[in-house]
C-alpha cells in the first residue's frame, strides 16, 4: 500500500531503551527524568558536577535555580542567600558574582553526607551562561531554569544569544513569569508548577490559554483523575520533587509522565525495570480481538465475546463474557467504555444497532449502556478526549471517506465529522487522542493507520497494524495491538510499544 506523501509535524521520538528516547527536537532524549537540581543526591545541588552526573546518568532534563546579582549576572542558586549551602552567608542580589564565588556551596554537602574535602571538592556558584555551554555540548539532556526573581527577560535574553533555545525550558509557579517567557520566546517549553491543592481544571483551562506544555503538580496533590485530566487534554503530567522508590512507583503507575527528583539515576532504573515491551495476553479466546486499553496498572482487552483485564505482563486478573459484538474501548475516570454493534456492520443506515457500553474498571461490572444510533454502519471503536466520546466504526464499500461521530459526557450527540481518508476496507476498527493529533486503525490486506490533526484533517496514511488496538502512552508513544485465531486453538492477543516515525507513521520501539 502506498503511503500518502504528507510530512508529519515531529521528527523521530523514541530510542531502544526508557532512557534514551529521542524528542521532538534533534535527539534529545524523552524519558521522564527531570535531575532537580542536577543529580543533588550524589553532588551538591546546583553545581557544574551535579549537572554533569544527570546528563551521563540519562536523565531527559536538568533543572536549576536562577537569582541575578547586583553587578547583573545571572546565577544558579536556590535560595536568597548563600547561608543553607555554603560556608559563608551572602544575600545573592546584593553581592557581585566575584563575591558570590567565593563561597564554598559544597559545604552544607559534605556535612550532611560525611564526605571530606578530598571526597567532596569545594564548588563555586555557576554562572547560568557556563551551565548553557556545557550542555550545549550534547544533544540528549536539556535545562530548565527556574527564576528566582523577576528575571525572565535577562534570561531569556542570555537564551537567544548564545542560540540556546532548543536546549532550554522554563518552570515555576508564578503565572506572570511563565506567561512572559511565552510572550518572549513562544517555541521554548513551560512546565508550570502547581501545588498540592490547586484547581485542576482552572489550571488547564489557564495552561492552554497561555500555551504551556506541562503541568508539574506536587507529588502529595496528584491523583489518577487529575492525571486524566490534564492527559486528556493533550497537556503533559508531571510531579515535583520525589525521591523514594515507592513514592515512584505508584505516580508511575497513575501515569504521570515525568518526575522531578535528586536521584535521577534510581528513577531510571525503576522506569527501565518497569518499562513494556511486549505483552502477550495470558490464555486464547473464541473470536479474535477487537481493541485495547490501559490505565497504566491493568490492560483492558476486547475479544469480541470476551471482556478481559490483565496486569501489565498479561497475567489475567478478570474476565466476562459479553454481548456480540464487544469492539475497541477507552477507559476514562475508572470505567471502560466499549463500542457495541449489536447489528450488521458495513450496511447502509438501518441495519447496524450501536450502543456504548460502560463497565466499572475495576471490577468488570456492567454500569450502563448508551445509544451510539448515529453510527450508522455500525459502532466499532471509541475514545476520549476533553470530556467528550468519540465512536468510529464500519463503511459500506465505495465510501471514499470515514466518519467520526462525538458525543458529550452524557451521551448525547454532538457532531458527525468527516475523515477524507479515502475508501478504508470496513471503516475504522480502533482510534485513540495521543499526543497532539488522532490515531485510527483500519482493517485491509495491508493493515492502514490514518492519522489526523485534532479536527480530523489528515496528516497521513501509513501500512501500520493497530486496527486490533491503538492506546495512548506516555512519554510520547504508543500501544499498538495485534493478534491472530488458529482453528482448534482460539485467539490470541499481544501489544507492544510503538513510536511516532516522521515517514513510517509508527513504528515499533524494538524495530529501531
Amino acid at each position: 500500500m502506498l503511503a500518502i506523501a504528507l510530512v508529519l509535524p515531529w521528527t523521530l521520538i523514541g530510542a531502544a531503551d526508557a532512557d534514551d528516547r529521542p524528542s521532538d527536537s534533534a535527539s534529545f532524549r524523552d524519558n521522564g527524568v527531570t535531575a532537580h537540581r542536577g543529580n543533588s543526591a550524589a553532588f551538591p545541588e546546583n553545581t557544574m558536577a551535579a549537572f554533569e552526573s544527570a546528563i551521563e546518568a540519562g536523565a531527559d532534563w536538568i533543572e536549576l535555580d536562577i537569582f541575578r546579582s547586583n553587578d547583573g549576572k545571572l546565577v544558579v542558586i536556590h535560595d536568597k542567600t548563600t547561608q543553607r549551602t555554603g560556608d559563608k552567608n551572602l544575600s545573592v542580589t546584593e553581592s557581585s558574582y566575584d563575591e558570590l564565588k567565593s563561597v564554598d556551596v559544597a559545604t552544607d554537602f559534605r556535612r550532611r553526607t560525611g564526605t571530606t574535602l578530598t571526597e567532596t571538592p569545594a564548588a563555586k556558584i555557576p554562572l547560568l551562561e557556563d551551565v548553557l555551554q556545557m550542555v550545549m555540548q550534547q544533544d540528549r539532556t536539556r535545562v530548565s531554569i527556574q527564576p528566582k526573581m523577576d528575571c525572565v527577560a535577562d534570561a531569556v535574553a542570555l537564551v537567544k544569544q548564545m542560540h540556546a533555545e532548543r536546549w532550554v525550558g522554563f518552570n515555576d509557579g508564578n503565572l506572570k513569569l511563565m506567561s512572559e517567557v511565552k510572550r518572549l520566546a513562544p517555541e521554548i517549553q513551560v512546565f508550570w508548577d502547581r501545588g498540592p491543592e490547586t484547581n485542576i481544571d482552572d489550571d488547564i483551562r489557564i495552561a492552554k490559554q497561555h500555551g504551556f506544555e506541562s503541568l508539574v503538580l506536587h507529588y502529595s496533590g496528584i491523583t489518577p483523575e487529575k492525571v486524566q485530566k490534564i492527559s486528556a487534554a493533550g497537556i503533559r503530567t508531571g510531579v515535583w520533587t520525589v525521591n523514594d522508590r515507592a513514592t515512584m512507583e505508584r505516580l508511575i503507575g497513575i501515569g504521570v509522565e515525568r518526575l522531578y527528583t535528586d536521584d535521577p539515576r534510581m528513577l531510571l532504573s525503576l522506569k527501565k525495570q518497569r518499562d513494556l515491551r511486549k505483552v502477550t495476553c495470558e490464555g486464547t479466546y473464541p473470536q479474535h480481538l477487537q481493541g485495547i486499553c490501559a490505565d497504566h496498572a491493568a490492560i483492558y482487552w476486547s475479544f469480541t465475546t470476551r471482556l478481559v483485564k490483565t496486569d501489565l505482563d498479561g497475567k489475567v486478573l478478570k474476565q466476562i463474557s459479553v454481548a456480540n459484538h464487544h469492539g475497541d474501548l477507552c477507559f476514562h475516570d475508572g470505567k471502560l467504555y466499549i463500542a457495541v454493534n449489536l447489528g450488521k456492520f458495513n450496511e447502509p443506515a438501518g441495519k447496524a444497532d450501536s450502543w456504548v457500553y460502560v463497565y466499572d474498571a475495576d471490577s468488570l461490572k456492567e454500569l450502563a449502556r448508551h445509544e451510539a444510533q448515529e453510527a450508522v454502519h455500525g459502532a466499532g471503536g471509541i475514545s476520549f478526549r476533553e470530556g467528550h466520546f468519540f465512536v468510529v466504526g464500519g463503511l459500506p464499500a465505495g465510501v471514499d471517506e470515514n466518519y467520526v461521530y462525538e458525543y458529550d459526557g452524557q451521551f448525547n450527540f454532538v457532531k458527525k465529522h468527516v475523515i477524507h481518508s479515502g475508501y478504508t476496507l470496513m471503516g475504522i476498527q480502533t482510534a485513540t487522542f495521543a499526543h497532539g493529533r488522532w490515531w485510527f486503525g483500519c482493517y485491509g490486506e495491508t493493515k492502514k493507520l490514518l492519522i489526523t490533526d485534532e479536527k480530523f484533517q489528515m496528516l497521513g496514511s501509513y501500512p501500520f497494524q493497530c486496527s486490533l488496538g491503538i492506546e495512548a502512552w506516555s512519554n510520547g508513544q504508543l500501544l499498538s495491538a495485534s493478534g491472530r485465531c488458529r482453528k482448534g486453538h482460539g485467539c490470541s492477543g499481544e501489544l507492544q510499544l510503538a513510536i511516532p516515525h516522521e515517514t513510517a507513521g509508527l513504528q515499533y520501539r524494538d524495530a529501531q
